[in-house]
């Protein structure tokens, strides 16, 4: 209902639609940045890894090409992994210390938590307003 130039009730829920479809694709659109950013950046390199420490962001050590040994703190949290485990890298060879896990949760999760929020506003903006829209029709013919 439209109440003092207030949106309430079954009125604002395509209102509310259509600001989480709009989250949702700018979340979405955000997420296919973010891997493209990853798929084709400059960590095209890959090498085998040794994580050192495992405190809150494991400590990672490889050996680039030529035979230069590198420590990097990883950006990504994870409990799978403990001293001594190995792992592959990937890594901008004109800058060995960008460097990141090679797999999901060191290359993908940001994309794929964008995704996965994204998704999910959009799925529930569609939701919202077809309800809205629902409501109001019974509303009005009633």
């Amino acid at each position: 209902m439209v109440t003092g130039g207030r949106v309430t009730g079954a009125a604002a829920l395509p209102i509310v639609g259509k600001v989480f479809i709009i989250l949702g694709i700018v979340l979405l659109v955000a997420s296919a940045v973010l891997a493209t950013i990853e798929a084709y950046g400059p960590r095209t390199a890959t090498a085998p890894a040794k994580i050192v420490a495992a405190g809150y962001y494991p400590l990672i050590e490889f050996s680039t090409g030529d035979g230069t040994v590198i420590r990097f703190t990883n950006a990504v949290r994870s409990a799978f992994w403990g001293i001594g485990d190995s792992v592959a890298v990937a890594y901008d060879p004109a800058n060995p210390n960008n460097a990141s896990i090679d797999g999901f949760a060191g290359r993908w999760f940001l994309s794929g938590l964008s995704g996965l929020i994204g998704g999910a506003f959009l799925l529930i903006g569609i939701v919202l307003s077809v309800l809205g829209r629902a409501r109001m029709q019974r509303i009005i013919t009633n």
